[in-house]
Formats: structure tokens, sequence, C-alpha cells
């Protein structure tokens, strides 16, 4: 149980939204991620895994900075100096009761997000696909086009 449980009138805020139904049949979502920051890197994993979750096809195209998140050897940086270490942050989220990164990260490819590094980003970065998590597939940016077109809803983390 988290050391500060949420509000009873929270909680049932929270549950009412659960059970409201959904009007429009979403079927696809593309996340397209340019920052590797840990606060960043949250969101978009937590998008992806709620995506999957309302029955969406999510795919999650990793750019910039942000293909650094789906290295094999990837260590969450925080944003700015001074802001909270990344330990403290962990710790405060599991202390509450949720996932941090690294649990979603794995969660959303156990529920089927697909991940796709930019290969453009890859060769001005020094990637090579040695590095990346075994389940990242490398696109060129218009084959991903052609993924983000036929996407319902497109977001960008940057």
């Amino acid at each position: 149980m988290p050391e500060d449980p949420i509000p009873e009138e929270i909680r049932k805020e929270y549950e009412k939204t659960m059970q409201r139904a959904i009007t429009k049949k979403i079927g696809t979502m593309t996340i397209i991620v340019m920052e590797d920051t840990y606060d960043k890197a949250l969101t978009a994993f937590n998008l992806g895994v709620a995506g999957v979750e309302m029955g969406m096809k999510v795919s999650m195209f990793f750019t910039s900075r942000g293909i650094n998140i789906v290295k094999k050897s990837y260590k969450p940086r925080r944003a700015r100096w001074g802001e909270a270490p990344i330990a403290w942050k962990e710790s405060s989220i599991k202390r509450r009761g949720g996932i941090v990164l690294a649990e979603l990260m794995y969660q959303a490819r156990d529920m089927g997000v697909h991940f796709f590094a930019c290969y453009t980003s890859m060769l001005s970065t020094g990637v090579k696909d040695s590095m990346l998590l075994d389940n990242v597939k490398v696109v060129r940016m218009a084959e991903f086009l052609g993924f983000a077109l036929e996407s319902e809803i497109q977001l960008v983390i940057s």
C-alpha cells in the first residue's frame, strides 16, 4: 500500500473517469519521442501503455535524442541542472504505488507497443543496430511518415 493514500474524493472521480464510455473508436496512435529525459520518456511510455489498454495499436518512434531511450545502455537523465535526482523521483513514484520507467518500458513491450528508431538519427549520433534493444525496428523517415499518416492520433513528446 502506498504511504500517501489517494484521497477518497479523487479516487471516486478517477473511477468515474475510467468507467466513462468512449464514444469514438480509436484504432491507432503514433508517439514521436524526441527527448531522452526521464520525465519525457515516462510520459511517452505512460501514453503508449494507456493507448494499448484502450484497444489501440500503438507505435513509438524515437528520433533525435529520443533514440537514446531505446539503447541497451540507456541511463535516464534529468532535464536541467537543479532538478530532483532520478533515484529520488523513482522512489517517490514507487512509494505512491506508481510504475517507474523501466517497468513501463517492459510493460509496453509485453503489451505489443511497436518501437521504431530513426535511421537518420542513428547516423547523426553514431548509434549502431547492435546498441538498440532487441524489439526495436530501424526505419527511415519516409517509412515512418507512412505509419503516421495512417494513424488516427499523433503525439510529439519534445
